[in-house]
């Protein structure tokens, strides 16, 4: 049986963006290393894409989709995006969503880090 074919939206109709959620596997704190954090995103409830990286860079921060690498016929490294958003819309509200859950994980870190040293500080025995 053959899959229907679902017609592409006309000209001037938007097509509308499946919802993506996303959150960060790991923050990166190796210290020389220019990749803060692995992410993965979940488009829709159908699809995931792991190995997305935020790369501090000196231009700034930005998301790095997953890659692939392989030689070109001179012995040269080539790499390729496993995954990219098809439209300019769909890969800026995925940056951003990747960067949104970045600052918030750093945030929660924070946090962590903070009550750590005030559970410190407050279980400390003074000392006469």
């Amino acid at each position: 049986m053959a899959a229907k074919k679902q017609a592409a939206p006309g000209k001037g109709q938007k097509q509308k963006n499946p919802s993506i959620q996303v959150r960060i596997d790991r923050l990166n704190d190796y210290e020389g290393s220019n990749i803060k954090a692995f992410a993965s995103a979940n488009i829709g409830g159908a699809f995931a894409i792991h190995g997305i990286r935020v790369v501090d860079s000196q231009k700034g921060m930005f998301v790095a989709m997953p890659q692939s690498s392989h030689k070109d016929g001179s012995g040269n490294t080539k790499y390729s995006d496993i995954f990219h958003a098809v439209t300019a819309e769909a890969r800026n509200e995925l940056n951003e969503k990747v960067m949104n859950a970045y600052e918030q994980a750093l945030a929660e870190q924070q946090d962590e880090a903070a009550g750590e040293s005030e559970s410190e500080e407050q279980g400390a025995v003074p000392t006469m």
